[in-house]
């Protein structure tokens, strides 16, 4: 090396072993980090689609279409944070190995050791600026062309059990039985809507067809009765057999790319900005411009603040520097949001809003590196962070005393105590990670919604989905960070050599992914969909313009009836526009109640101005009660659920919903795949564990980084198939017990299939 000539080596700007040696290094942070954050958010999306796609009968061919075109989107959003991450892991990696004291040593100067880190900067910046100012736009209008095509191809003309379609603005049909192919029908119920009133159709049985324009349904139904509403009163037909087809049309005509300023390349946004005819608002097209071309820029000003911060605090925690440059990143990216808002509404120019957040990131850099020349790590707030980490030390701090009174750790305790440390260190920083990510997304319609307050009462209703997310992955982290630790100081060689197998070491570090389990399987099950729940009403109730847009109907199976509920209050106490569909042990159709209101009460609700109409033989009749008991197992945190337009539900509500104690509007797939994911998902962080034990046959000191990289592609690899065979069993397209457990076992007999090879 040039460390003979180190005046030569700090005039040398050209590619070294060093610039390869710190990009190498950089390069496997940067994509463990980008790929769990990419698959946590591209998961949630897609089984938000599925669930969405599968309720209105389109077809699933579609999904890859919608996800692939979701890829540009969230890679942006994700690029900048998981960039500066893996800087803060590749500094401390290279100060704990006093690599950083050896580099400065040899006469390499502050500024040629983070000249790779802009390198890196610069090319990520360059393809940020292609993601947001060309893949994004197409991909935004992509996503809407394949969703229009999705609505267009209409209804497949396919049933899942007890869901109900909605095939067209005035017609619901569902069924409570269905066979493999969706077609073969038992226990129909058709619902149409028109000027005079309804009709509604019941039929023991029944047979879906598609004709070749992919736009007509026929249906075929055996012994079943028709009620129509007429001008003179309601009309009842019984019949054993009944043919009708049904015509299904577009639902939304595509706009073409460009009526939103998103939707447009770099250079559109130039070309518009200059046409005084343009029918968006020149301001609102510059806010956009300078707000893609600022995040762009900003990116290789990332290793100016994150080299500094990270040698703040020398040997020491690192939590304080990574906080802080958090704080800074987010603030920047808060303020181009908020500028860019002001300047779309007129209230501030353009250029100089987002020019200023700029500028005041540019100096801050700037300021925090040449500050750190002389004495690298010590900049203007170094002191601050010293003073919240000697805070740390000295809560942490144990007395001879103390550790005499204790004993000496054994070495299960160690072992627990170090991967426990890693291990949360691990899901706070991945819990930041992923809030940092989607507040992006959010921070403007946040901001419409509630103000300042409104971000704090977002993150906290998302928090318990974070821990869901990350709860497995930041076991792998902590286990691989320790494993990591243990062999660069050789301890892991003096347990084997006193003989302890890898099974041995899983079984000391198994109480901290237990621990990790059983807060995991408590949150997802019981505190995540109240939280979405509770996010999703919030979200809805606070949507900004004069006018919130009224909730739709609900449908739903209980109780053997049919029952349709157009709004709920809050609270679930009170239900408006009720209609129920009483049904007898053939489903035929024999009361219909549609009520006006309807408030809880002992037992079931009570129903207000309630026009009753009973099905006799031949004929109809009618009458009209001011109040009536409705005797249901419906409870109002039911009808709460249902209007929370949120698809998450507990174990609880599908084991009530499986067994006809609760409300039914998805298909009995979904919650059988619940009910089984409810321990599956909680053995995840076990599985993680055991894939990351081949890491402790690596040793850093020799250069063997295969094992980690495996543990890391594995466990992706794990939170993949898990949730795709998830969905899978969601669609019916796999039982739901295979779907539920096919990933958890697989790999958890991958990986005892490795050790013990290792082991022998």
């Amino acid at each position: 090396m040039a460390l003979s000539a180190p005046t030569k080596y700090k005039m040398a700007w050209r590619p070294s072993i060093l610039d390869g040696y710190m990009l190498r290094m950089l390069a496997m942070p940067a994509l463990g980090v980008l790929g769990v954050t990419l698959v946590a958010f591209l998961l949630e999306q897609t089984l938000r689609l599925i669930n969405e796609m599968a309720s209105n009968g389109a077809r699933l061919g579609y999904l890859f279409g919608l996800i692939s075109n979701l890829v540009p989107y969230q890679l942006g959003l994700a690029l900048p944070a998981s960039f500066f991450v893996a800087m803060f892991i590749v500094i401390a990696r290279l100060d704990e190995e006093s690599e950083i004291d050896a580099i400065l040593a040899g006469g390499i100067s502050f500024e040629r050791i983070v000249a790779p880190l802009v390198f890196a900067g610069v090319v990520l910046g360059l393809l940020s600026l292609l993601l947001v100012g060309y893949a994004q736009p197409y991909a935004r209008f992509g996503y809407r062309a394949v969703l229009n095509a999705a609505t267009d191809a209409g209804w497949t003309a396919r049933l899942d059990p007890q869901v109900f379609i909605h095939a067209g603005p005035d017609f619901v049909i569902t069924a409570d039985d269905v066979d493999a192919s969706g077609r073969s029908l038992k226990g129909v119920f058709i619902r149409r809507k028109s000027a005079t009133g309804e009709t509604v159709v019941t039929a023991t049985s029944g047979r879906l067809g598609l004709r070749a324009d992919s736009k007509t349904t026929d249906l075929s139904l055996n012994g079943g009765l028709i009620l129509s509403d007429a001008p003179g009163g309601e009309r009842l037909l019984r019949f054993g057999d009944f043919a009708d087809h049904e015509v299904l049309n577009s639902r939304e005509v595509l706009r073409p790319r460009g009526g939103d300023e998103q939707e447009m390349t770099l250079p559109e946004l130039v070309s518009e900005s200059q046409r005084p005819d343009a029918l968006i608002p020149q301001r609102v097209l510059l806010a956009e411009l300078y707000s893609r071309l600022a995040r762009s820029l900003a990116m290789p000003l990332l290793p100016l603040l994150a080299l500094p911060l990270a040698l703040a605090a020398k040997r020491g925690r690192r939590a304080p520097g990574m906080i802080v440059g958090a704080v800074l990143l987010v603030a920047f990216h808060h303020g181009v949001t908020l500028c860019k808002s002001f300047a779309q509404k007129g209230a501030v120019d353009p250029l100089l809003a987002i020019g200023g957040i700029f500028a005041v990131m540019l100096t801050l850099g700037f300021w925090l590196f040449l500050s750190s020349r002389k004495r690298p790590g010590d900049t203007p707030i170094s002191g601050f962070l010293a003073r919240i980490d000697g805070l740390f030390q000295r809560r942490g701090a144990t007395t001879p005393a103390a550790m005499q009174a204790k004993g000496s750790f054994s070495l299960s305790a160690y072992l627990t105590r170090m991967m426990a440390v890693r291990t949360a260190a691990a899901a706070a920083a991945l819990m930041g990670l992923l809030q940092l990510i989607d507040l992006l997304e959010r921070t403007s319609d946040i901001l419409t919604r509630g103000g300042p307050l409104g971000i704090l009462r977002y993150m906290a209703l998302r928090l318990p989905y974070m821990f869901g997310e990350v709860a497995p992955f930041a076991v792998l982290a902590g286990a691989i960070f320790t494993f990591s630790q243990l062999a660069r100081n050789s301890e892991l060689v003096v347990m084997r050599i006193t003989g302890m197998s890898l099974f041995e070491i899983f079984r000391r570090t198994l109480p901290v992914a237990l621990s990790v389990a059983a807060l995991d399987l408590v949150v997802a099950d019981q505190v995540t969909p109240r939280a979405q729940q509770a996010l999703a009403s919030w979200w809805s109730a606070s949507a900004p313009g004069p006018v919130v847009k009224a909730s739709a109907a609900r449908w739903f199976h209980i109780d053997n009836n049919v029952v349709m509920v157009r709004a709920a209050t809050r609270d679930g106490n009170t239900l408006r526009g009720v209609s129920i569909y009483e049904r007898d042990a053939q489903k035929a159709l024999t009361r219909r109640i549609n009520a006006e209101s309807a408030t809880t009460e002992v037992g079931g609700w009570r129903l207000h101005n309630a026009a009753v109409t009973d099905l006799g033989a031949a004929h109809a009749s009618q009458m009209t009660l001011a109040s009536m008991d409705w005797r249901s197992t419906l409870s109002a945190g039911d009808t709460r659920r249902l209007f929370a337009d949120s698809y998450e539900i507990t174990s609880g509500t599908a084991y009530r919903s499986l067994f006809g104690k609760g409300p039914v509007d998805k298909s009995p797939s979904q919650f059988e795949t619940r009910l089984f994911r409810t321990l599956a998902a909680g053995v995840a962080p076990i599985i993680m564990l055991l894939l990351a034990l081949p890491t402790a046959l690596g040793y850093a000191r020799s250069n063997r980084t295969g094992p980690v990289i495996f543990g890391l592609g594995c466990g992706l690899l794990y939170l993949v198939a898990d949730g795709l065979l998830t969905a899978m069993g969601q669609t019916g397209v796999l039982p739901p017990l295979v779907a539920a457990w096919g990933a958890p076992v697989g790999f958890a007999a991958g990986a005892i299939s490795i050790l013990l090879y290792a082991e022998g």
